[in-house]
């Protein structure tokens, strides 16, 4: 009786302590949901799943991911609609029972206090957090595979105990893991880790007259599942065969560290100096959770070999890493940070067993004061990491919300926004109702030079101003020919980024020549001399863009990279207008000018909105990048401060 009651007890505390890892989920995971601005992925996934079913095929055929996600997002927002906090909630829930599915495996592989402390890891996961506020099928993939590898663990333990699973658990395999292959191309490496595991384990227990049985029941099912992605299979493998690498090749050390990094802290904290510690005490737990003694007695209702609770975690942790180590050997490198989530709950449970073998220490207290703090260090290096996540604009996705008010606020009549990467337009689109046209440029990779050229002139041909988007460059357009076009031919007046996206204001005039010039002897510094500018109208509205062309000319080669710097001043000094940027835009530096090269420069200065009418002094600089300092003008030799008063200007 009294044992009974114990029993009683201890599964009350179990459930009680369950639904609190549960709350603490929910709440990481909806907290703050919508403070962060949807970014160009996460548009494609809303555009997709607002078409009809058969468009949704047709899109994700031709996407670098099966459909099953967006056929669930489909359904979502048909019943909670498309607002940011109704899409990103399908993930946040997903994120929940990722949470549920790691305590029901751990307690399988490891007994239900291993589970608990596991489910509670993953919980606070960072890692977990960030995919789960976010509308892709990262964390749809890490769902399926826990859930694929626990009901495996289920299979493995009726063959264990010799008895049949019936129709239910392996169909449910079966189903799991099929859609699995139908969320992520890469959800195939757990199933080949699962064929390890098996192969091992079908060795360890080989009983003569059951062995072959065994090995033909578990190719039948994964014949099963794949015969039910047989109808994708060819459109799997025209765009794994066709699509780019995906990264660049990265050493075997670099995707372990980056591994180890991703899994412990999340995406949302650096590399080097107090991370370095704090994943060196991770890597520790993780040691100490590959030895048997991490390992509560296996549930008694399991008779799966126990050496496997030790392989599975651990193999399972590192499968992904594998797979990225083998691409990059093989000529097809595909590191992306996400692809780590799958491993992310066999990480959480390696990491509990790590803390349990503390716990177990021979002096009791002591061991139970070791687990504490082991807990507490988790704990506190996660916070730091979730309030970066919260909190560190650094650390921000990219804010295409931002970009579109900063376009609203500013935009008139005659505008038009630019977009350098095509699959920006989904997520621009979602935020922005205005007016202005929308031009996706670089229509195919790699980029026709010829093309684009005959598309820009157009859109100067019809334009006064352009907001140009830039994202995903290096994969767009590397050489930078757009912004190398644009610099050459308009008038950059802003640039700034908004997390990985950079927006920049241009304005389109006829382009000034040097028969425009006025000309100057300035000289500033000892290398480089400014030859005249020229300025295609005195006279500017408040909130337009002032347009200004300069002419250098480099005496010998500079010894630093310079900035210039252009400014519209009040009589008392005021900035009124401001536009600093290295020459041609950033493209053109001063380190690599020639002796005797001339340089046409051309700037847009956008006045504020609110500059009363007036006089105004237009002068322009150069300052060192890295110490700010200015450069020392001389005019006709003589010494003229640090800035070069060019003329005055009116606004309107």
């Amino acid at each position: 009786m009294e044992a009974d009651g114990k029993r009683v007890r201890r599964r009350v505390f179990l459930t009680w302590t369950a639904t609190l890892v549960l709350l603490v989920a929910t709440t990481l995971r909806f907290y703050r949901l919508t403070a962060q601005s949807f970014w160009a992925d996460e548009g494609n996934s809303i555009s997709l799943a607002q078409r009809s079913l058969v468009l949704v095929t047709r899109g994700a055929a031709h996407d670098i991911h099966p459909p099953l996600y967006y056929y669930l997002l489909w359904g979502w927002i048909r019943i909670f609609g498309d607002g940011e906090f109704a899409v990103r909630a399908l993930s946040a829930v997903l994120g929940v029972a990722l949470v549920y599915v790691t305590w029901l495996l751990g307690c399988r592989l490891s007994g239900r206090r291993v589970g608990l402390l596991a489910s509670f890891l993953a919980a606070i996961s960072p890692y977990q957090v960030y995919y789960s506020q976010e509308a892709r099928m990262y964390i749809l993939a890490a769902l399926l595979g826990a859930l694929s590898v626990y009901l495996f663990v289920r299979l493995l333990e009726d063959a264990s105990r010799g008895r049949g699973a019936g129709f239910l658990l392996p169909a449910s395999w079966v189903l799991v893991t099929a859609g699995g292959l139908y969320t992520h191309y890469s959800f195939p490496v757990i199933v080949l880790m699962e064929n390890v595991i098996f192969a091992l384990w079908l060795v360890r227990t080989w009983q003569r007259g059951q062995a072959w049985r065994r090995l033909m029941g578990w190719a039948g099912l994964q014949l099963a599942a794949f015969a039910l992605y047989a109808p994708w299979l060819p459109i799997a493998y025209r765009q794994l065969t066709a699509w780019p690498a995906l990264s660049p090749a990265y050493s075997p050390a670099f995707i372990a560290g980056e591994a180890l990094r991703l899994l412990s802290l999340g995406r949302t904290v650096t590399p080097g100096g107090l991370t370095s510690w704090l994943l060196a005490g991770f890597a520790a737990l993780c040691l100490l959770g590959l030895f048997p003694g991490g390992r509560d007695k296996w549930d008694k209702r399991a008779a799966a070999d126990p050496l496997f609770a030790t392989l599975l975690p651990a193999f399972y942790t590192v499968t992904p890493a594998l797979m990225m180590i083998a691409l990059s050997l093989a000529g097809r490198p595909a590191y992306r940070p996400k692809f780590f989530l799958v491993a992310n709950p066999a990480f959480c449970i390696v990491l509990a067993r790590g803390i349990l073998v503390l716990w177990k220490s021979r002096t009791r207290w002591l061991g139970v004061g070791w687990a504490v703090v082991a807990v507490a260090f988790v704990a506190a290096a996660s916070f730091v990491s979730l309030h970066n996540y919260y909190f560190d604009s650094r650390y921000a996705r990219d804010d295409y919300r931002g970009i579109v008010h900063t376009i609203t606020a500013m935009e008139r009549p005659g505008d038009a926004i630019l977009l350098n990467a095509p699959n920006q337009w989904e997520v621009v689109n979602y935020y922005y109702h205005g007016n202005a046209p929308l031009y996706p440029l670089a229509r195919r990779r790699p980029l026709d030079p010829e093309q684009t050229t005959a598309d820009l002139e157009k859109i100067l041909a019809q334009h006064d101003r352009l907001f140009m988007l830039y994202w995903a460059t290096d994969e767009s357009d590397p050489t930078r020919f757009i912004e190398t076009w644009l610099d050459a031919h308009t008038y950059k007046a802003w640039d700034a980024w908004y997390g990985r996206v950079r927006l920049a204001i241009y304005a389109v005039p006829r382009a000034a020549s040097a028969e425009d010039m006025r000309p100057l002897d300035v000289r500033l510094g000892q290398a480089i001399a400014l030859r005249g500018y020229a300025l295609l109208s005195e006279t500017v509205a408040a909130g337009d863009i002032l347009q200004l062309t300069l002419f250098w000319e480099a005496l010998e080669i500079p010894p630093a990279r310079y900035k210039v710097f252009v400014q519209v001043l009040d009589a008392q000094d005021h900035i009124v207008g401001q536009h600093d940027s290295e020459p041609g835009g950033g493209l053109h530096l001063t380190i690599n000018w020639k002796p005797g090269e001339q340089i046409t420069d051309n700037y847009g200065v956008l006045i504020k909105a609110d500059t009363p009418p007036g006089r105004y002094r237009l002068v322009v600089g150069m300052y060192d990048l890295f110490t700010n300092e200015r450069l020392p003008v001389f005019e006709h030799g003589e010494p003229r401060g640090d800035a070069v008063l060019l003329t005055s200007i009116e606004v309107r």
